[in-house]
């Protein structure tokens, strides 16, 4: 039997049931921006469209990384470092653009150092065999280590501001944010990679059943390898768009985003078992953080109250993915 039919044949009755939580974490988008805009402390400031497209822009940075982050954790693997190559990405296309490079040159400089960062991680989970979220706690401090080494600890902002990389990729096209837009088209793009093409199939049945989808002739080690990869590029991506957007890079930019990315994925309907993954899920997940955090300002909350409350929903959404999990058994 081959990889694609190992991972189909278990996730018929699956699908169904994640189709439904997805479509519960929609109702929860909905319902909570319902309340803020119905609560009396936060209507008026919440129901605006300039807070309204900040909301979606503050999501798209780790709504992009988790789109990337859906196929790590599809295939079984989490990648714990992105928060530090977005801060490092972005401080190296800082450093090309004060050089005196053109902002398309100092992008894909960018781009290739968020890929080879990745290529490092899943070379080095696969070559020393430890798990990788061993591995990438450990480049966590080594790409932050590096990214405050090159600047110096101190924020980039010495080069020049104009051009189409400002004016469009750092503002808005149509009155939405580019990076929003960045956003959907990943969830668009990422939806039809996992769905409809080969390999999207295989890194799901890696994560489903390893064993099987080895035997099956996947070589799942270049697949490893790959996805650390590509998950390295989608957080230079979103390093770029945030320099783009604040015109600065700062060392302090991505710290943390790990935990905003790791939560949008899981609380969009990712298996955190490996086997499953929705980067529209993914997504939405992000949304969902960034309307809490948002509310939560609006309502007066503690500063950090957001950090302990996404805490919470990964717990819950831990909790809902292993009910799945049993729930899935029972199916087949």
């Amino acid at each position: 039997m081959s990889a694609e039919a190992t991972v189909s044949a278990g996730n018929r009755s699956f699908k169904k049931i994640a189709a439904l939580q997805e479509i519960g974490v929609l109702v929860a988008l909905v319902g909570m921006c319902t309340y803020l805009a119905l609560n009396p402390n936060s209507r008026d400031a919440f129901r605006t469209s300039q807070n309204l497209l900040q909301v979606a822009r503050q999501a798209s940075y780790y709504g992009i990384m988790a789109v990337g982050m859906v196929l790590v954790i599809s295939m079984g693997d989490i990648d714990l470092s992105v928060g530090s190559i977005l801060t490092l990405t972005n401080v190296v296309a800082a450093i090309a653009l004060r050089g005196g490079m053109a902002a398309p040159t100092a992008v894909l400089i960018a781009l290739a150092a968020g890929a080879l960062c990745g290529l490092i991680n899943g070379l080095l989970a696969i070559g020393l065999r430890i798990p990788m979220i061993i591995v990438t706690l450990g480049t966590l401090s080594v790409y932050r280590g590096l990214a405050l080494m090159l600047c110096n600890a101190s924020p980039i902002s010495q080069f020049s501001k104009q051009g189409t990389f400002f004016t469009v990729v750092g503002g808005d096209i149509a009155g939405v944010p580019a990076s929003v837009l960045v956003m959907l088209a990943a969830g668009i793009g990422g939806w039809l990679f996992m769905t409809r093409s080969v390999h999207g199939r295989r890194i799901q049945a890696i994560g489903s059943n390893p064993t099987a989808t080895r035997l099956a002739g996947v070589q799942i080690e270049k697949y490893r390898v790959g996805v650390m990869a590509l998950n390295g590029l989608f957080a230079a991506l979103a390093g770029v768009l945030a320099l783009a957007f604040l015109q600065s890079a700062d060392p302090s930019t991505g710290v943390g985003f790990e935990l905003w990315v790791v939560a949008s994925v899981i609380i969009g309907g990712t298996a955190l078992s490996g086997g499953h993954g929705s980067p529209p899920g993914a997504i939405l997940g992000a949304l969902i953080i960034s309307v809490i955090r948002n509310g939560l300002v609006l309502l007066d909350a503690p500063i950090y109250a957001g950090t302990s409350v996404t805490g919470i929903m990964i717990i819950l959404a831990v909790a809902v993915d292993a009910f799945i999990k049993r729930a899935r058994a029972r199916a087949l």
